[in-house]
């Protein structure tokens, strides 16, 4: 309601160059008489004290309004605040030093202008035409999103080719909501719009208009959906933020950009590396990844993924194959094969492991290798996964892993 107020105080503004009057008082124009087709729309609007004539007593009804004009009319009708620090020229008849400057460039949204090749102009001094008033009232009042147009409505005019091509949707809207009507079957989209005509159109658009205000009951809000997850680590700081380093296993720490890990407890045999994440989310779909780099190691490295209580499934890269197993103890070299596929070790393997629910896809410098279906997922500890073997010989020989990345897959 506010908008349309504005559009219609706007119009006010545009019909009257004097204060308003009384609405006690009620005046007759001269050029107005009761014969005259919009005499019930001008005098009322006079005599709610909300228009007035000219000082001689008339309306002046047939004065045409021009397109300049028309455009500040649509800002004021808009509500829009006008911000002359930020506007670029669009139109080439409409440059800066122009009157109506501003107003045509905020006005765009609700206005009709011309192309030729890439050059735009909006004739300013033209008048403005039926046509072009609805479609400002259609794109104002939102009824080109509320409503789809019936161009069968345009049929019935006789007249109906003289209507822009472009506009044909917004003119059907306008008569399908009576914001418009033709006379004999003619709808004169390209006569110039008078101020007798936009007082009538204003009129019926908001006067005659009831206020469609309900009492409504709000849906309950839906819950905002999570973003994705997506965790990465290029260990370009030694701080290891994104781990949980006091439950690992093994020591591990940051070399030369890369993270690898040791153990002075011979016991051990497997070092993992809890990632710190949301791990309540429990997404089915994922992806794990990180470099493999070897320096004179068998590799013995890579991931490791649904972990719980100590077990989990891993998937490493060795000399001649990837592995996708399961640790259930990390003490014990024993390791359960449950698949593998033959691989010639780099110096550098990108491994990811791309899990899909029970299904498990392992791919080795963005090429898939094998897959693995019914690995049910029961935990949801990851992160980063060494044997002892690839780091026994440190420094001399190691193995070290480089950026990481966990990212949910929808």
């Amino acid at each position: 309601m506010k908008r349309a107020f504005a559009l219609f105080l706007s119009v006010l503004m545009f019909l009257t160059a004097i204060p308003f009057v009384s609405a006690a008082s009620t005046p007759s124009f001269s050029d107005v008489p009761r014969s005259h087709w919009a005499y019930k729309e001008i005098t009322e609007m006079a005599e709610k004290g909300i228009i007035k004539g000219y000082d001689n007593r008339t309306f002046r009804p047939n004065n045409q309004v021009t397109r300049a004009e028309f455009a500040k009319i649509m800002i004021a009708a808009a509500d829009v605040d006008i911000q002359k620090s930020s506007v670029t020229q669009t139109f080439k008849d409409v440059p800066r030093s122009h009157w109506a400057f501003y107003y045509v460039e905020y006005a765009k949204p609700y206005l009709t202008g011309y192309k030729s090749g890439s050059t735009y102009t909006y004739k300013p001094d033209q008048p403005a035409v039926r046509e072009d008033i609805a479609i400002a009232l259609v794109r104002l009042l939102g009824y080109d999103k509320k409503h789809k147009a019936d161009l069968d409505q345009l049929k019935k005019f006789r007249d109906q080719g003289e209507i822009s091509p472009a506009l044909r949707p917004y003119i059907a809207i306008a008569l399908q909501t009576d914001l418009m009507k033709g006379y004999n079957n003619y709808f004169r989209p390209q006569d110039p719009i008078t101020r007798a005509e936009a007082a009538s159109l204003l009129y019926r658009a908001i006067l005659e208009r009831k206020d469609d205000e309900t009492k409504v009951v709000f849906p309950n809000p839906e819950p905002p959906k999570p973003e994705p997850i997506s965790i990465s680590d290029a260990f370009s700081a030694a701080d290891l933020k994104n781990w949980d380093t006091k439950k690992a296993t093994g020591s591990w720490g940051v070399l030369n950009k890369q993270v690898t890990a040791v153990s002075i407890d011979d016991d051990v045999d497997h070092y993992f590396l809890p990632l710190i994440w949301n791990e309540s989310a429990k997404p089915e779909n994922y992806e794990l990844s990180v470099d493999v780099n070897v320096s004179g190691t068998d590799g013995l490295a890579g991931l490791y993924f649904n972990g719980k209580d100590g077990k989990a499934n891993v998937v490493f890269v060795q000399k001649d194959r990837v592995v996708l197993g399961k640790v259930t103890d990390v003490e014990k070299d024993d390791i359960e094969i449950i698949a593998s596929g033959s691989y010639k070790l780099k110096a550098s393997n990108k491994l990811k492991v791309a899990v899909k629910g029970n299904t498990v896809s392992i791919y080795v410098n963005d090429q898939y290798l094998f897959g693995q279906q019914q690995v049910k997922q029961e935990g949801t500890k990851l992160g980063l996964y060494i044997q002892e073997d690839a780091t026994k010989e440190a420094p001399r020989k190691m193995t070290y892993l480089d950026n990481f990345s966990l990212k949910e897959v929808k």
